[in-house]
């Protein structure tokens, strides 16, 4: 898998993850990332990230991933996220290839959707 396939599918997973858990949530009264809760900016992180204007805290996603870049006599260079066991002969057959693994660390702040709090007037907040 391609690394931006890999971030996206991941992300958009996590966003989809936590809409549905929203709904399901909903229904049993509770609420996953509520709207309009106060933070106490004393003790927020200096790193901590927020949209002003809608008082959502941004998650970060730490991604840690090993990628390959991969050339070989009978493919193109080409890279890719390395999932399971790494294999480059099968079946008697073989093929000259070079490899090389390298770790990415990085992290994406995301605003996960707000869960809408009926008010005391039965509105939401």
């Amino acid at each position: 898998m391609d690394l931006k396939d890999f971030v996206s599918k991941s992300l958009l997973s996590i966003v989809e993850g936590v809409a549905e858990a929203q709904a399901k949530a909903g229904d049993l009264g509770a609420q996953i990332n509520p709207g309009g809760l106060m933070r106490n900016i004393a003790k927020v992180e200096d790193n901590s990230i927020w949209d002003k204007r809608t008082n959502n805290y941004a998650r970060t996603v730490k991604f840690d991933v090993a990628v390959t870049a991969e050339d070989g006599t009978a493919t193109n260079a080409k890279i890719g996220v390395l999932s399971g066991v790494f294999n480059l002969g099968a079946g008697g057959a073989s093929e000259n290839k070079n490899a090389v693994v390298s770790r990415l660390q990085f992290s994406v702040p995301v605003l996960f959707p707000v869960a809408k709090v009926p008010t005391a007037s039965g509105q939401d907040a």
